[in-house]
């Protein structure tokens, strides 16, 4: 009996990893894909915004991007393994287009284009991640929205205090 239920336990754990992954809707993997590249995309911004600009604000912003969307990554990780989505290892589409353009660009310029594009990239993902809390019905799925929300929410509140800043300072 005990051979028989050593042996079962490999069939087991393989009928239950895939039955997770396969718990995940098509709309929801679309949205972990989405993630991903978006979290991939900040970092890699954030990287290049902390060595072009001379704004401490931006460099401080920039950094937290860094360590923020690393760790959303981390986090979302196991979900994509699991459900089979590709993390990415590269920027494409947009977001190359975009640190393509910022990588020519420089003071002043490089600073307004960044923020205004992290203020325009966090409002979308604070919409999308503010449906798919609605939506979601995977737990861990769930759990990661739920908390990485807030943290999106944050930056945002955050870059556009940086924007209204620096457009006071241009008034005066």
């Amino acid at each position: 009996m005990k051979k028989a239920v050593l042996l079962a336990l490999p069939f087991l754990v393989a009928v239950v990893t895939s039955a997770y992954a396969q718990g995940l809707t098509t709309a929801e993997k679309t949205f972990v894909t989405k993630a991903a590249k978006g979290n991939f995309a900040e970092v890699e911004l954030g990287k290049l915004a902390s060595q072009k600009s001379h704004n401490a604000d931006v460099k401080a912003f920039a950094d937290q991007m860094v360590t923020d969307h690393s760790k959303a990554n981390d986090n979302l990780k196991p979900i994509a393994d699991s459900a089979g989505v590709q993390m990415p290892t590269k920027l494409t589409g947009e977001p190359k287009t975009l640190y393509d353009k910022l990588s020519n660009l420089s003071g002043a310029a490089f600073d307004k284009t960044y923020i205004h594009a992290m203020v325009q990239g966090h409002e979308e993902t604070a919409k999308l991640y503010e449906t798919e809390s609605g939506k979601v019905k995977d737990s861990q799925l769930k759990s990661y929205v739920d908390q990485t929300l807030p943290v999106v929410q944050q930056h945002l509140s955050h870059i556009q205090s940086i924007q209204q800043s620096g457009s006071k300072s241009a008034q005066q």
